[in-house]
C-alpha cells in the first residue's frame, strides 16, 4: 500500500483545446451566449424598415409569438425536442406573415436543430432534419429564388446543423468512452496492486506467526519435561519469551505498512523504536538458526562463493524462505537436524534448506491440513523472477531450493 501511495499518478490524457474550453463553461455562460444569439436573431425584426418596403403592420399576437419563442429558445438545452418543434412552427408562421415579422430568419430553428442533434438519437435527428428541410423549402419557395439556390439554401438550413451536432455528439461520446476506459484501467491497476499488497502481507503474517508459534510450541513441550531442572527450565522459558518478543516486533513492523501516515524522519524516539527495526536480511539467518537450536534442532549454516551486497527485498525473501523451512522441519520432519546452504554466484544467489529422513524408529508425521508455506515461498521466488523447488530427496529427506537473480 505504501508503494501504491508513492507511485506518481498517470499523466493526464490529451484533450482538445475546444473540449477543455467547453468543460470550463458554467451554466450562466451558456445563458449569456444564448442571450447574445437571441439579440442577433431579433435585430432584423426590430430594425426600422425603409419607406420603399411598404408600411409595417403591428400584430400583437405575432409580437407575443416572437416573445414566446425567444424565451423558449433559452430553454432549448433542457427541452430540445419541444423547443425545436415550437421554433420550427413559429419560423414558418412568421415567414409567411407581413413585415416586420417575416424578417425573423431561420437561425433560431437551426440552433434548435443543432441542439437536438447533440442530445438525441440518430433516428430523431433524421426526422428533425427532414422537418427543418421541408420547412426551409416551403419558406424559400415563396421568395422566387432560382431552384438551385433554393435547394442549396434549404439543405444548408436543414442538414448543416444536424451534421454539425452529430459530429459534436460523436466526439463527446468518444471522449466519455476514453475517460471511462482510462478510469477502468486505473481502477483495475489499483485493485491489482491492492491484491498484491494483501498477498504480500498474508505471506509475511504466515511466515512470522507460523515460525514463532512453532518455536514456542516446541520449547513449551520441552519445558514440561524439565520441571525438576530449574536452570534449564529458566533457559527454555527465556527462549520462549525472546521468541514471542521477536514475533511481536515483526508483527508491528509488518502492520506498520498499513498506517496511513508514515512517521516523521526527525522523530528520533520513534525511529529508534523496536517497531522500526531494520528489515530482516541474510545476516539475520544466524539468529534464526540460534532460535532453532534453542528449540532442539541442530542446523548447520554454510556459505559458498563471495558474499556481496544484494537488494534488501531479495535478502528478505531468502530470510523468509529459510524461516519457513525451519518451521516446517520443526512441525513435520520428525528429525532434529538440518542444513542451510547459501551460495553466491556471479548473477544469482541460491538458498537450499535440507533435512535428513527421520530415524527408523519414528513413525511418519501425521498428515495435517494443507498450509500456505510452500506456496508462499514459491510466490516470493516468482516475484523476483527466480526458480523454486521443494520435494523429497533421494535419501528420504526433504529439500527446499530457491534461486534469485540479482
Amino acid at each position: 500500500m505504501a508503494d501504491l501511495a508513492a507511485r506518481p499518478a498517470p499523466p493526464p490524457s490529451r484533450t482538445p483545446e475546444g473540449a477543455r474550453l467547453l468543460a470550463r463553461m458554467r451554466p450562466w455562460h451558456w445563458v449569456a451566449l444564448d442571450t447574445v444569439v437571441v439579440l442577433l436573431i431579433l435585430i432584423p425584426v426590430g430594425r426600422p424598415r425603409p419607406a420603399t418596403s411598404g408600411p409595417a403592420h403591428q400584430n400583437p399576437w405575432l409580437s407575443l409569438l416572437v416573445l414566446g419563442v425567444t424565451l423558449a429558445f433559452l430553454a432549448r438545452r433542457r427541452f430540445p425536442l419541444a423547443v425545436w418543434l415550437l421554433l420550427t412552427a413559429a419560423t414558418v408562421t412568421l415567414a409567411s406573415s407581413a413585415p416586420p415579422y417575416n424578417a425573423y430568419g431561420p437561425f433560431a430553428m437551426m440552433f434548435a436543430l443543432y441542439t437536438v442533434a447533440t442530445s438525441c438519437s440518430g433516428r430523431v435527428v433524421t426526422l428533425a432534419s427532414a422537418g427543418v428541410l421541408a420547412a426551409a423549402l416551403a419558406i424559400l419557395s415563396g421568395l422566387h429564388y432560382p431552384p438551385s439556390v433554393t435547394v442549396l439554401s434549404a439543405v444548408t438550413i436543414g442538414v448543416g446543423p444536424a451534421l454539425t451536432g452529430y459530429v459534436v455528439r460523436q466526439q463527446r461520446q468518444h471522449r466519455e468512452a476514453m475517460a471511462a476506459e482510462h478510469t477502468a484501467k486505473i481502477e483495475a491497476e489499483v485493485t491489482s496492486r491492492m491484491a498484491q499488497e494483501r498477498l504480500r502481507i498474508a505471506r509475511e503474517l504466515h511466515d512470522v506467526v507460523a515460525h514463532a508459534l512453532s518455536l514456542i510450541t516446541v520449547q513449551a513441550g520441552v519445558a514440561v519435561f524439565r520441571e525438576h531442572e530449574a536452570d534449564q527450565m529458566r533457559t527454555t522459558l527465556t527462549a520462549i519469551e525472546e521468541t514471542g518478543r521477536t514475533a511481536m516486533i515483526d508483527m508491528r513492523r509488518l502492520l506498520g505498512v498499513l498506517r496511513s501516515k508514515p512517521p516523521a524522519a526527525s522523530d528520533a524516539d520513534e525511529a529508534s523504536s523496536p517497531d522500526r527495526a531494520p528489515v530482516p536480511d541474510l545476516v539475520d539467518i544466524g539468529t534464526l538458526i540460534s532460535q532453532a537450536t534453542q528449540a532442539g534442532l541442530r542446523i548447520s549454516l554454510r556459505e559458498e562463493g563471495e558474499r556481496r551486497t544484494i537488494p534488501a527485498a531479495v535478502g528478505l525473501a531468502v530470510y523468509r524462505i529459510v524461516q519457513e523451512s525451519l518451521t516446517n522441519i520443526l512441525r513435520h520432519a520428525r528429525t532434529t537436524s538440518g542444513s542451510v546452504l547459501l551460495r553466491f554466484e556471479p548473477h544469482e544467489v541460491a538458498v537450499t534448506v535440507a533435512n535428513p529422513p527421520p530415524p527408523d524408529s519414528l513413525p511418519p508425521a501425521p498428515a495435517g491440513p494443507p498450509g500456505h508455506g510452500l506456496r508462499g515461498m514459491a510466490e516470493r521466488t516468482e516475484l523476483f523472477g527466480g526458480t523454486f523447488s521443494a520435494g523429497s530427496a533421494a535419501d528420504g529427506g526433504f529439500v527446499v531450493a530457491a534461486r534469485f537473480p540479482v
